[in-house]
């Protein structure tokens, strides 16, 4: 080392300079962290999801007994899937399956998992506040289990597989031997599968896999949807060797806030 660089080497050292770190060549240097991803709070739950909101109010009261009522009606045993549907969108289907779904969630004892079937309109990510990633149509479409598209909700006990990849032609794949599988793996795993599904009159979805379910909720919005509509949509389930067990009326009761006030009312199937 010269005599100019002890120099400096020293003068650096009385005034406190720190020396810059000397790289060794070839030295990698770490990528940075990339920030956790954020877990979904329940601010991100949307209100309408009173079961989970306001576990004391009435309309969850009203969801606990609906609850108490479909799981008699449904076959021996623990693993069970129920399917939630409408005769035409708009109805209020995916807010009356996450309210089911959040009643059911309050027995800490069972292990509940919804589904996002309605993959022609997906809302259940939206509602649960999850970023849409990969599910139920990535399960269609591929050999991975049904563990890969697990995940958790901000809802105790509350599990789902959204959507995902939302495929060309749904209903085919709906109606396939995969779909069977998954179905089959999830009641192995989970206590309840409750499942989100398209409405049956626009498309065929639905009818495709709806002898999958242990029994198919039918939620129908008062002095919205005729008779003859509600019956059709039935006539094609039944068709489809479906086991229809009711039906959920939606808004019985107006005035107020839309859910706040209103009632679900839940009729058995006659047919």
């Amino acid at each position: 080392m010269s005599r100019i660089e002890d120099a400096m080497e020293k003068l650096a050292g009385d005034t406190g300079v720190e020396k810059p770190p000397v790289k060794v060549p070839g030295e990698s240097e770490k990528p940075p962290k990339r920030p956790a991803p954020r877990s979904p709070a329940k601010d991100d739950v949307d209100r309408h999801i009173v079961a989970f909101h306001q576990p004391l109010s009435g309309l969850t009261e009203n969801f606990k007994h609906i609850r108490i009522v479909i799981q008699n009606m449904l076959p021996e045993g623990s693993n069970k899937v129920v399917m939630f549907t409408s005769a035409h969108r708009g109805e209020g289907k995916t807010m009356a399956s996450l309210n089911f779904a959040a009643a059911v969630a309050h027995d800490t004892s069972r292990r509940i998992i919804i589904v996002d079937g309605d993959m022609r309109d997906p809302h259940i990510h939206e509602a649960l506040g999850i970023k849409a990633q990969r599910g139920f149509g990535d399960l269609l479409t591929t050999d991975a289990p049904a563990t890969s598209a697990i995940v958790h909700t901000p809802i105790p006990g509350l599990s789902a597989i959204l959507c995902g990849e939302r495929p060309e032609r749904p209903a085919e794949l709906l109606g396939t031997e995969r779909a069977r599988q998954i179905f089959a793996d999830l009641k192995r795993q989970f206590d309840m599968v409750i499942v989100d599904t398209p409405p049956v009159l626009p498309v065929s979805d639905t009818v495709n896999m709806a002898n999958f379910a242990d029994g198919v909720i039918i939620i129908v919005e008062e002095a919205k949807t005729s008779r003859k509509k509600v019956e059709r949509a039935v006539h094609l389930l039944n068709n489809a060797n479906a086991s229809v067990m009711g039906f959920l009326l939606n808004k019985s009761q107006g005035g107020g806030d839309e859910y706040d006030k209103s009632r679900y009312s839940y009729s058995r199937s006659s047919a």
